[in-house]
């Protein structure tokens, strides 16, 4: 095997991951901002409130993205299986 093609498969699997992960660490993201804006403003500093509405909220979003995430990992394992083939020939 080839450096070039080690290099090819580890950007791929990166890549995939970045975009499989991307809506939920984006989600999560956004409901922590909310969270500690409003925790500023009001002057709740309790450490458990930013955790419930960010596990609902990535729950749901991860619920949402389960079939483009699973046609993006099936993809993947797809294209990784045929360059494994076309290495063994």
């Amino acid at each position: 095997m080839a450096m070039e093609q080690i290099i090819y498969m580890m950007q791929e699997l990166f890549l995939v991951a970045l975009i499989v992960s991307f809506p939920a660490l984006i989600a999560s993201l956004i409901v922590g901002l909310i969270v500690s804006i409003f925790q500023t403003v009001t002057s709740i500093q309790d450490q458990t409130l930013s955790y419930v509405p960010r596990i609902l909220l990535v729950g749901l979003i991860i619920v949402i993205t389960f079939g483009f995430t699973l046609q993006q990992a099936t993809e993947f394992a797809r294209r990784m299986i045929l360059t494994a083939v076309s290495m063994a020939h």
